[in-house]
């Protein structure tokens, strides 16, 4: 995709100003995020004024301990060092008053610091961005703030905390996954474990929401059948879990030069009967908050006259720019507007053979995440990649300030490589940090990151020809036993 079909704003296709923003909010962020850089930042502040027009040096340590992604100091040293800490983050504010962050702004990043420390936000920003360019990442939040630095690094640091210390995304939700939710719906000994459990797993199986399919534009297609929701069967935590898990599995599939979805509402059959406001904000907090910039198009299709009145309490509760992307479509003709008719689900009006299936976990299926070592060694390569990322951004931001052709092409060059091994290593990592799910028991995730939107039904397995293999490593296994007793 050349930049003449990139949409401004977005990467590949950077004002020089908004390229500046990006830098800055990196600074921001990488100081925010190392205390021993803290010193650098006050200097560069006492010097120069940190505006929004002027790109700010970035001169960071890039030691092994003090990266951007390390996490070798524990946050339970911390803790114990309660005064160092208190220092540090009274000079951090104090600095980004200087910068010029709002008083209700700097009260957020205060009260952000207090649930979190510099190694989660080094861990956060990695973890969250997964197998997305870490500027793509970051410039969701600019686009979403109208490129003000300061108002995108403290949602930034809020959609950090929200992941961390209370959807618990990265190392609760995603990890536990399926399976975790199959193996305690019948728990007697937890009856609140068993009901969200089962909660979480009835709107899988009855497929209230899945993704499917590519739109026009190659964006992956996450369709909510609203007739299939009913008030106070599940909770607002597992209906909030089960939101998440549905935006978290199309990210997945999201492959540059893509960068957003299209949430497709089928309203065929809605009556106020599946309404309840709860979950819908969650859905908005989502689309504005926690995942900005990720939705491409709001499809709402087929909703009939009842829905009207509903609209009209829900529109307010929206940003101009959610509501914007919103389109009510009532036929497949209008749908053909942003989807092909032959990948238009048959249920849909479409000429497309496919019906949502449900596979059930497998008891084996998140094996690997047991292999702790690999985990491991794999989570020490991102962090060296990280730290070496890191190091690159600095020289990065140095050469575009100095105005050194040869260095910024060089360091441009640097980045673009890490990035891709940091797109690489994730795959990799994935099968230990992240449970599977019906996405990759029906082949639509592959080994090592391949998508393939529309796979072929896998044949069941040659139940004979398995059974003739048994036999026959039951025939060596007895005749290599006789040899042993003879």
């Amino acid at each position: 995709m050349s930049a003449s079909t990139i949409p401004p704003g977005f990467w590949g296709n950077l004002s020089p100003l908004q390229e500046t923003r990006l830098q800055q909010l990196w600074t921001l962020l990488l100081h925010l995020a190392e205390a021993s850089s803290l010193g650098a930042l006050e200097q560069f502040v006492r010097v120069n004024s940190l505006d929004q027009t002027s790109s700010p040096p970035l001169t960071p340590s890039t030691s092994r301990r003090n990266s951007l992604f390390s996490r070798a100091e524990s946050t339970l040293g911390r803790k114990n060092s309660t005064s160092s800490v208190s220092v540090y983050h009274t000079r951090l504010l104090q600095t980004f008053r200087d910068v010029g962050l709002s008083a209700s702004q700097v009260r957020d990043v205060r009260r952000f610091l207090s649930v979190m420390s510099p190694e989660d936000v080094r861990f956060g920003v990695l973890t969250a961005a997964k197998h997305e360019h870490l500027d793509v990442y970051l410039l969701r939040y600019l686009r979403t703030s109208k490129w003000d630095v300061n108002k995108s690094l403290v949602h930034l640091l809020n959609s950090i905390v929200w992941r961390l210390k209370e959807m618990h995304v990265d190392n609760v939700l995603l990890p536990r996954g399926e399976l975790y939710a199959a193996q305690n719906e019948h728990n007697l000994a937890n009856p609140y474990k068993a009901d969200e459990a089962g909660g979480f797993l009835k709107q899988l199986r009855i497929g209230k929401g899945f993704v499917h399919g590519l739109d026009r534009m190659n964006r992956p297609i996450a369709i909510v059948r609203m007739r299939l929701h009913r008030p106070g069967e599940q909770s607002e935590e597992s209906l909030n879990q089960f939101i998440t898990h549905l935006v978290e599995s199309a990210r997945l599939l999201v492959s540059p030069p893509v960068e957003t979805a299209t949430v497709l509402f089928d309203m065929t059959g809605f009556s106020l009967a599946n309404m309840e406001y709860a979950p819908v904000k969650f859905i908005i907090r989502c689309f504005e908050t926690y995942y900005p910039e990720c939705l491409g198009v709001l499809l709402i299709h087929n909703a009939p006259r009842v829905f009207g009145g509903v609209w009209k309490i829900i529109k307010p509760w929206m940003d101009p720019r959610i509501v914007a992307r919103v389109k009510f479509t009532r036929t497949v003709a209008d749908l053909e507007h942003y989807i092909d008719r032959d990948q238009i689900m048959a249920e849909l009006g479409g000429d497309e053979d496919w019906e949502y299936d449900y596979i059930e976990p497998d008891p084996e299926e998140n094996k690997a995440m047991a292999d702790y070592a690999a985990r491991d060694a794999l989570l020490a390569e991102r962090q060296s990649l990280g730290e070496d990322f890191l190091a690159a951004t600095s020289r990065w931001v140095t050469a575009a300030r100095a105005g050194s052709p040869t260095d910024l092409e060089e360091a441009i060059a640097r980045r673009e490589e890490l990035l891709e091994h940091i797109r690489v290593n994730y795959w990799d990592l994935d099968p230990y940090v992240r449970a599977r799910n019906n996405l990759d028991r029906t082949g639509v995730i592959q080994d090592g990151g391949w998508i393939d939107m529309y796979p072929q039904p896998r044949p069941p397995p040659p139940v004979q020809i398995q059974t003739a293999k048994v036999l026959q490593v039951e025939h060596v296994r007895r005749a290599q036993v006789k040899i042993v007793n003879v």
